[in-house]
């Protein structure tokens, strides 16, 4: 996800600090997430979705689809920086925009979620204030 920032920041032609002040973050979080040492949280996701609401929340987290939504106008949104898009509605970034290949390299993440046996109970306890209890075994 950290790549697909930077290629955001990169797109709307920020410097990190001009991103890091639209987003209302800490430079040094960002920092922290460009090199690798903190992960992105749900705040920040949260900001860009803010402050980008033309940037695919799948494209952001999953690196699936394109990054612009569908029909989304890039130059109505206004970044809080002066900054506005320089490409025409529909169309995407050549990679000569984004960044240099050799600095953001394309890495996919996927998640997958591991299906575990439905657990069952086998005991119950019960604890009452006179200091008894009672043992329920299935």
């Amino acid at each position: 996800m950290k790549d697909r920032i930077f290629q955001l920041m990169k797109y709307q032609g920020m410097s990190q600090k001009e991103f890091a002040a639209t987003l209302c973050i800490a430079e040094g979080t960002l920092s922290g997430i460009f090199t690798g040492r903190t992960r992105p949280t749900n705040n920040i996701v949260n900001a860009i979705h803010e402050c980008f609401p033309h940037i695919s929340i799948n494209w952001l987290m999953f690196g699936e689809g394109d990054m612009l939504l569908d029909g989304a106008d890039p130059l109505a949104s206004d970044t809080g920086s002066g900054q506005t898009d320089l490409f025409s509605p529909g169309t995407t970034p050549s990679s000569e925009t984004n960044s240099t290949p050799s600095a953001v390299p394309q890495i996919q993440e996927v998640v997958k979620y591991i299906d575990k046996p439905q657990r069952k109970i086998t005991e119950i306890r019960v604890f009452y204030d006179d200091g008894t209890f009672e043992t329920f075994s299935a």
